[in-house]
């Protein structure tokens, strides 16, 4: 009965004529790659041929790419995308990006001008993408068919034989225009094929990120059954930024829209109800924002203490690189001094939390030159006392060895903040947010993760390994290995806000699991629809798993 019902509805999906829908193109073959990687900008569509003259696009892991012959989508990726004969690059960044990822499958057919490119996805391209999907998904069942009981095996073999009349549908079958909501369910049906057809671990992290705005206890206890019935077991809850608390604290202000309860208490008294363990996520040097939105302030920690904000070289305080971001000093002492003391705070009043995260344990972007920091008067003085030379007035290029020098000693002030956190707090179970490019990290944002694993300065690092490209996820899980080695702990943080496809987001996750990730971190709660949760539950987080076992007694170092 289903096998007919199936039948019929795909007959009708491959009916419909979708609509088209057009970007303008920005550039073809760009000859300015210096700005940009690859040449591609904020928002911008970018072809790439062969008369490009290079193997690659060379664009970085910000953008969404769509590799086209003779007019037809043939493969789709996030960056660096090569560049063959016959072949040429649809490549996206920002809305451009977002044009791609909603409107580009395989089987697409490109219009293109000199002016814009336009998408049609008719009933001949769905034939050719659910029989790609068809055939992955066969094979994704022939290896998970062992670990299934009788009737899944029977249901979702069913499930798979019916995507074959889809192909087999000539092309002049009888059409009428039909509901595009029957084009939508057909493409929400092949997904939830895919997300069935998957293994759920019994040990994993299942993690997401969430900054609270629930207004009181009974919104908290409604968000984290939502989380645990879509098989989440770990929540890393934003406890403090942009300087302030969400709990009542003593060392700086409660968010005023907080006032009168304590958010954090009722996180972990309910998650430990539905058993989620709940992290501390904290902003560590972040600590103020001058922008566009309504919560727009320099935050109480600059307000008391603006001699401890950190100066570019530029003598400017706001980041451009980062728009509207404060932060304070990492090398200033009393600063360091009121930062631990917030993370004292929240350790000894809520002693059952599963944990803390540091965020934002880093110096800003330092790229360009103009951009790069701390030039406030204590790093200058303190740097200038050790060393004998003021590092405003180190030009990387005439003295690269003194250069590398205010890079390492930067690089240290970080590391010894991570290094007291740990003393400070010794039996907490300790994770950072880190850019997962070890040179990236080092190189211009101070942060050398390695010294924190491989010194036992933090249980486990989360990567933010935030791309629609697979391969770059798979890239940077390997090269993370060579460094840290097979048995370290890592929890993958993966990016729906980039909105990803439920077949990108299953493939991330797969990809984190074969290469032996203790789990993934998704960013965030807001990015999560009723539909992404419910393919979880019934996908990759349809058993219950359990958190891997990560506490470790460490004695100070």
């Amino acid at each position: 009965m289903r096998s007919l019902a199936l039948l019929i509805f795909f007959t009708m999906i491959v009916s419909a004529q979708q609509p088209e829908t057009s970007y303008l193109i920005t550039a073809t073959d760009p000859k300015n790659t210096r700005d940009y990687p690859g040449g591609r900008g904020e928002h911008q569509l970018i072809i790439y041929t062969e008369a490009y003259g290079r193997p690659s696009t060379g664009t970085n892991q910000w953008g969404a790419e769509a590799t086209v012959k003779d007019d037809i989508v043939i493969k789709l990726g996030g960056n660096n995308s090569p560049i063959r004969p016959g072949e040429y690059i649809l490549s996206g960044h920002g809305r451009a990006r977002v044009f791609l990822q909603s409107n580009v499958k395989v089987g697409a057919k490109i219009v293109r001008t000199d002016t814009s490119v336009t998408v049609i996805f008719d009933r001949e391209s769905f034939r050719i993408y659910s029989d790609i999907r068809r055939k992955e998904l066969i094979r994704k069942y022939d290896r998970i068919k062992p670990l299934l009981n009788d009737s899944e095996r029977v249901m979702l073999r069913t499930a798979i034989d019916s995507l074959r009349i889809v192909r087999d549908i000539p092309n002049d079958s009888a059409a009428s225009s039909v509901d595009s909501s029957l084009y939508t369910e057909g493409m929400r049906l092949l997904d939830e094929i895919e997300y069935r057809i998957s293994l759920s671990p019994p040990v994993e992290g299942r993690g997401v990120w969430h900054r609270p705005v629930e207004k009181n206890n009974d919104e908290i206890a409604a968000t984290v059954a939502r989380l645990a019935n879509a098989g989440f077991n770990m929540i890393f809850l934003e406890t403090i930024w942009r300087g302030e608390t969400i709990y009542p604290g003593f060392i700086t202000q409660q968010k005023k829209e907080f006032a009168g309860f304590d958010p954090l208490r009722t996180f972990i008294d309910e998650g430990k109800r539905r058993g989620i363990e709940v992290h501390a996520w904290i902003h560590t040097f972040f600590v103020g924002y001058l922008g566009a939105d309504e919560d727009t302030s320099s935050g109480p920690i600059l307000l008391k203490h603006p001699d401890w904000q950190l100066v570019k070289r530029n003598g400017s305080k706001v980041s451009s690189a980062e728009p509207g971001y404060l932060y304070v000093n990492p090398a200033h002492p009393d600063a360091q001094d009121h930062i631990a003391s917030l993370y004292r705070e929240v350790r000894s009043n809520y002693p059952d939390l599963a944990g803390i995260q540091m965020d934002y344990i880093r110096y800003p972007v330092n790229v360009p030159l103009e951009e790069s920091s701390d030039y406030s008067t204590v790093s200058r003085d303190r740097f200038r006392t050790q060393f004998g030379v003021d590092p405003l007035t180190i030009d990387p290029a005439a003295d690269p060895v003194m250069w590398e020098q205010w890079r390492l000693w930067r690089e240290q002030v970080v590391t010894g903040f991570v290094k007291r956190i740990r003393w400070e707090n010794p039996e907490v179970l300790l994770s950072a947010d880190i850019f997962p490019d070890i040179e990236e990290a080092e190189k211009t944002k101070m942060q050398k993760w390695s010294d924190w694993a491989v010194k036992g300065y933090v249980n486990f690092l989360a990567p933010m390994v935030y791309t629609v490209n697979a391969e770059w996820i798979a890239e940077s899980i390997g090269r993370m290995r060579t460094v840290v080695g097979d048995s370290f702990p890592l929890h993958i943080g993966l990016a729906p806000y980039l909105k990803l496809s439920p077949t990108q987001l299953l493939q991330q996750i797969e990809i984190c699991r074969e290469l032996r990730a203790s789990g993934i971190i998704l960013f965030s709660t807001a990015d999560l629809s009723d539909e992404q949760l419910r393919l979880l539950r019934i996908g990759p987080f349809r058993s219950n798993a359990q958190p891997p076992s990560l506490i470790t007694k460490r004695s100070k170092p």
